[in-house]
């Protein structure tokens, strides 16, 4: 049986992957609520990765690759802390950010997602 700490580091290195539709739809549910503390909150995969689509358009987000730089779990939820790093199409960076998250499963599923982060995080990341 893979553990809650495999789950979340195999979701998190396939974040990068289609700038994280495909991992936002192998492991999360409809009822998957991802809360950008302080951003945006979306439920289920569609919203989630209508987030991600407007991040593209708005800010040219093509894809976020993650750096876990710890990681813990107690039961089903699992803490790390993270160095986000948002890329362009041509896979240049655009910024990058460090934050800490929580993600709770159910089963082999997120059932939830929270990150926390500097409010001002995506905005401060591509202005360096």
């Amino acid at each position: 049986m893979t553990t809650p700490i495999e789950i979340v580091s195999e979701f998190c290195a396939a974040f990068v992957e289609d700038g994280g539709r495909a991992a936002i739809r192998r492991w999360f549910s409809p009822e998957t609520i991802w809360d950008n503390v302080g951003i945006t909150s979306t439920t289920g995969i569609e919203e989630a990765i209508g987030f991600i689509d407007g991040l593209e358009k708005s800010m040219g987000i093509a894809t976020v690759r993650i750096e876990m730089l710890a990681i813990a779990a107690t039961g089903n939820r699992v803490l790390t802390e993270r160095l986000d790093i948002f890329e362009r199409a041509d896979g240049s960076e655009i910024g990058r950010t460090t934050l800490m998250g929580i993600y709770e499963l159910d089963g082999d599923h997120i059932a939830a997602w929270r990150d926390y982060a500097h409010p001002n995080a995506l905005s401060m990341a591509a202005a360096d």
